[in-house]
């Protein structure tokens, strides 16, 4: 089959997103398909021998750093450029704004062409926090109390904010952009201070339209894959340090995951069954990730869905699928055969 593989992108994943796109690249040729790689925000087509991946930077990108990345004309030029009109299927190996909240999948719905992950309407409401849990709780799931914060919002606005927060959510709280990934802009507050809030709102705005302001849940780190309709065996991240952040998440030896999660097999049965749910309840498609935070006294919450997860060598999907006896190459093969025909959303 001839493939398209999207990766890069001008997002604040954009070097993870080089990871996902090529490790799954390879995979795709050791399995005979006719690969292209295509990077959205410069418009570079290349082929597998000519792109070199390298390890990621041990911080997240700067808002500085991605302006040079923000042309969405080259962008758009690029999603209707040969690389992707010629392709059988478009790989989507992007993470983060643009890529993973539906604009790209909306201009492959438009051209006709089949590809991997959510359609545009469940990518869009994945991508924001906020929605999402609105209808993970709608569908019964437990979400964890938060308030929402716009760029828009006047300094009473915010005053009010903190006074909320501090009230409901109590210290620490997390804040973190309202449609980011990889914890990029997130900041866990431990000081009761308005100072200290407004500064880590700030942070997150720089990221985001919207910051998300979220009460901590204090307990053990988990996430369910999902491939086609199955829950794969549960993963829990532990690290060094605070918590599981850009830098751990992308750092070798900086956090560890244990496949499946020790839990008593009832609350196993219950994650994965809730992450099935939830994954469903937003109308995604294909594969995904659903995260969890399961509290000392056996309750979890349902934090967010990931509908294009990371696919680099210390990901935890691959690890799921790894559990489950599905190699890399059959992971990544598998995620194509289960992407379909656009249907609009």
């Amino acid at each position: 089959m001839k493939l398209c593989i999207l990766l890069g992108g001008p997002s604040a994943e954009r070097e993870i997103s080089f990871l996902s796109g090529y490790g799954m690249a390879k995979a795709l040729a050791n399995r005979g398909h006719d690969v292209t790689l295509l990077d959205p925000a410069t418009g570079r087509a290349m082929r597998l021998d000519e792109f070199h991946a390298t390890q990621a930077k041990k911080d997240a990108p700067t808002v500085s750093e991605l302006a040079a990345f923000g042309q969405s004309g080259v962008m758009l030029e690029s999603l209707v450029s040969s690389a992707v009109r010629d392709a059988d299927a478009v790989v989507i190996g992007l993470h983060g704004v643009p890529g993973e909240d539906g604009l790209v999948q909306s201009v492959l719905e438009l051209l006709g062409k089949r590809f991997t992950g959510s359609g545009s309407r469940a990518s869009a409401l994945c991508i924001d926090k906020h929605f999402t849990k609105i209808i993970l709780k709608n569908a019964g799931i437990e979400v964890p109390k938060g308030i929402i914060i716009s760029s828009a919002a006047h300094p009473q606005e915010c005053h009010a904010a903190w006074e909320l927060a501090s009230i409901e959510l109590g210290i620490p709280m997390v804040i973190k952009p309202n449609d980011q990934g990889s914890t990029v802009g997130l900041t866990i507050l431990k000081e009761n201070s308005e100072d200290a809030f407004h500064r880590a709102v700030e942070l997150a705005l720089e990221y985001s339209s919207s910051a998300l302001v979220e009460e901590f849940i204090e307990g053990r780190e988990l996430t369910v894959g999902i491939l086609g309709r199955e829950a794969l065996p549960i993963v829990e991240i532990t690290m060094q340090g605070d918590f599981y952040d850009y830098h751990h998440k992308y750092t070798p030896g900086m956090s560890f995951h244990t496949t499946p999660a020790n839990l008593p097999s009832d609350i196993a049965d219950a994650i994965q069954a809730d992450a099935l749910r939830a994954f469903e309840a937003c109308g995604c498609r294909g594969y995904g990730r659903v995260d969890f935070r399961l509290r000392p006294d056996g309750r979890y919450s349902c934090l967010e869905i990931n509908t294009l997860p990371g696919m680099t060598e210390l990901s935890l999907l691959p690890d799921a699928a790894k559990a489950a006896s599905i190699s890399f190459d059959d992971l990544c093969e598998r995620i194509l055969d289960a992407s379909v025909e656009p249907n609009f959303g």
